[in-house]
């Protein structure tokens, strides 16, 4: 089963809308990932006696979300707040191509919840109606009265216009009411001060529809930041990718903090010894046999006793390292950007974990050396836990394990 878009050849649409038909198709084909549905075929036949152009694709199945709205179904926040992250994942990808992709029309009709409730983007630039300001002519406006920002009606969208587009959508999805009607004389939307479910969407939303996109967030990278904040982590929704790889609650009292307990367990755990950066690619469950000890005092005394020196040395610097961290690191959610391996040491490889964070609308990106055996576990786009010394120029060590 495919869906078939057909630009209807029995209308005068000019060679505008030709153009954006065909923008369309050159821009899903480019594109690979599920919340976007996939092109297979532009093609040019015959209709009503006319040469017409249709559009081959991806049948999204599914519902949309103005059905859903119509529906006048509540929807528990927390699978609002899966569809919210999901949405935001698909406008990573689009805003993060080069050049971005810029969908300019994001609104309920516009987006699919497909039966295992991810929620996809569809109708990327096609022949649509669009909006003319009441009594005004000129050039047309590509998108939706209400859920696109006034820089959009200047020709100017960027990606905070689909932000904006966002937020105006989940306007409507968690009030039941269109976006229009919280339209000011100034023509801003106002967000009432109360929003229906879960308390983060009102200000989250609040900021997403501010008049100037330097007043929004950056991208939909930082929002997707503030909605999984720690205190939003225990909302997402069953079955949804995203999970925080946690280390020890302890991180989060005052500082400095005191080493015992579990911040002496955590730094125990994230400082191997000299034996286990030896045999770094040991996991937890192998045990050591005596050849292994017969090898290791074999080594030791071909180098002269420098290789069980070298990794003391290494252990020691990196206790010593994560130690001032445990003391007085800020905590903070991490992306992991990439991930390679990297010799120390006598053939030793560790894993080097490249990775970014956000503080206070700021990027910092970094990097750490962990255990094979622990980076092993994840995959890149997954969140870990950092801490990070803003006195010291945002240095930071992962904590997670």
């Amino acid at each position: 089963m495919v869906a078939v878009k057909a630009l209807d050849a029995r209308s005068d649409l000019g060679l505008k809308s030709h153009e954006l038909f065909e923008r369309e198709a050159a821009v899903l084909r480019s594109l690979r990932h599920q919340g976007v549905p996939e092109v297979f075929e532009l093609m040019i036949a015959p209709w009503e006696g006319k040469p017409a152009s249709f559009l081959v694709m991806e049948l999204i199945e599914g519902e949309s979300l103005a059905d859903l709205i119509a529906s006048q179904r509540q929807l528990d926040p927390e699978v609002v707040l899966h569809l919210f992250l999901s949405l935001l994942d698909v406008l990573e990808y689009l805003h993060g191509r080069v050049p971005p992709i810029v969908h300019r029309d994001i609104k309920p009709s516009n987006i699919i919840v497909r039966p295992d409730g991810n929620a996809s983007l569809v109708d990327f630039g096609s022949v649509r109606r669009v909006f003319l300001p009441a009594g005004e002519g000129g050039s047309t406006i590509v998108g939706t009265y209400g859920y696109m920002p006034y820089e959009q009606y200047m020709g100017q969208a960027t990606p905070a216009s689909d932000l904006y587009s966002l937020a105006a959508t989940f306007l409507h999805l968690l009030t039941g009411r269109p976006p229009s009607a919280f339209m000011t004389e100034a023509g801003q939307l106002e967000v009432p001060a109360a929003l229906p479910g879960d308390p983060r969407f009102g200000p989250i939303i609040a900021r997403l529809l501010r008049p100037s996109p330097a007043e929004r967030y950056a991208s939909a990278r930082d929002v997707r930041l503030a909605l999984l904040s720690p205190s939003a982590l225990q909302g997402v929704a069953p079955g949804f990718s995203v999970q925080v790889r946690r280390s020890s609650s302890s991180l989060a009292g005052p500082l400095p903090r005191t080493l015992d307990g579990d911040t002496a367990a955590l730094l125990k755990r994230l400082a191997p010894n000299a034996l286990e950066l030896m045999d770094a690619g040991r996991k937890p469950s192998d045990t050591v046999g005596v050849w292994d000890l017969v090898t290791l005092a074999f080594g030791c005394i071909v180098t002269a006793g420098i290789l069980p020196l070298t990794f003391v040395y290494i252990a020691r610097e990196r206790r010593r390292r994560v130690r001032r961290f445990i003391l007085n690191g800020i905590p903070a959610i991490a992306e992991i950007t990439r991930m390679e391996v990297e010799t120390v040491a006598f053939e030793v490889k560790l894993a080097k974990v490249f990775y970014e964070f956000h503080v206070d609308g700021e990027t910092h990106r970094d990097a750490d050396l962990i255990l094979p055996t622990v980076a092993n576990r994840w995959r890149q786009g997954e969140h870990i836990e950092v801490l990070y010394l803003p006195d010291h120029k945002f240095d930071s060590v992962i904590v997670s394990g």
